[in-house]
């Protein structure tokens, strides 16, 4: 009899669906854009989920709701859709924006550079994102596309790295996640989870150092974290965005500049100065940090000799303070 009920109310609730909907003309080709997307039985955010689907998949929508619905904080219709069983099923539109295969790659773009700023998202959901990019590589014809989904493939990594739970590394799917990337990340000791290598974005811009996307690629390289424990050591903070200085020899009239003079201003502090100026003993490691210090400050006002950025002033006169 139970049985007999919920079959009886699938049926109604699936019936309501159809008399409320409103067929389209034409069939109408979407995307979804956040991963794992849900798909109802019926037009509402409490009708059953039939299924998922993974992000960047494309759908034929065939009908649409009769009225509009607001799902967090997106008001917009519900879409019937073709789903990749035969079958067919309801989704969000607020979440499916509309797809033409001539402009994949920007929407796929779109999409993914979205996805990479959004808040509150796991491990799985950033495998995700990572997993559309590398199909977007594999799938770019023209060498500029190919760069940039290139990038966008390693700032996926970089953004999953971050959620890796060190408690499950020998579980799965985070070991065989580890097997692969091995190369590209490096174990956050200070902070948990991994970080990107930068060493994996500078390589990415030596291979397409001719095309206009690699000023990009070398400044994510300087932008990006990698594990440290400087706290409130000045020459430390100065070492760690020492990527800076060969942005400034490979670009010195790139696209970051003079925000690169600007915070390599901000870390050439009055300590660091004093620190590279100092005379004396003191053990290896404090001779060591001194000589490379010096080296990095003959090097630095070598690139920014270089540029002709208004920025490089008040550096140049910090740098004046350093008696090489």
């Amino acid at each position: 009899m139970k049985y007999g009920l919920v079959i009886l109310s699938l049926a109604m609730l699936t019936l309501s669906a159809q008399q409320d909907e409103v067929k389209l003309d034409a069939a109408q080709e979407k995307i979804t854009s956040v991963s794992a997307m849900r798909v109802r039985r019926a037009p509402q955010v409490t009708a059953e989920e039939v299924m998922r689907l993974k992000l960047g998949t494309v759908v034929n929508a065939v009908a649409r709701s009769a009225n509009q619905d607001t799902v967090a904080g997106k008001t917009d219709y519900w879409y019937r859709v073709n789903l990749p069983n035969g079958a067919t099923g309801w989704l969000f539109g607020g979440l499916l924006p509309d797809y033409n295969a001539a402009r994949r790659n920007e929407l796929t773009r779109q999409i993914i550079e979205t996805r990479l700023k959004a808040e509150n998202t796991d491990f799985a959901d950033r495998q995700e994102i990572y997993n559309l990019a590398a199909s977007s590589v594999r799938e770019a014809k023209d060498v500029n596309i190919r760069a940039e989904f290139e990038l966008l493939k390693l700032l996926a990594l970089a953004n999953q790295a971050g959620t890796f739970p060190d408690n499950l590394a020998g579980k799965s799917p985070y070991r065989e996640w580890l097997k692969a990337h091995a190369m590209e990340v490096i174990q956050n000791e200070f902070a948990g989870g991994y970080s990107l290598r930068s060493d994996a974005l500078w390589n990415l811009e030596t291979k397409y150092h001719s095309l206009p996307i690699a000023d990009r690629i070398a400044w994510e390289a300087v932008e990006n974290p990698e594990p440290s424990d400087c706290e409130g050591d000045e020459v430390c903070h100065l070492f760690g965005y020492e990527g800076a200085i060969k942005y400034l020899n490979l670009y010195p009239n790139g696209a970051h500049v003079a925000e690169a003079l600007k915070n390599l201003t901000d870390l050439l502090t009055d300590q660091v100065i004093e620190t590279a100026n100092a005379q004396g003993g003191g053990d290896q490691y404090v001779l060591q940090e001194r000589t490379d210090l010096r080296k990095m400050l003959v090097s630095l006002r070598t690139a920014v000799a270089k540029t002709s950025a208004p920025e490089k002033t008040e550096l140049l006169k910090k740098l004046q303070k350093f008696r090489d």
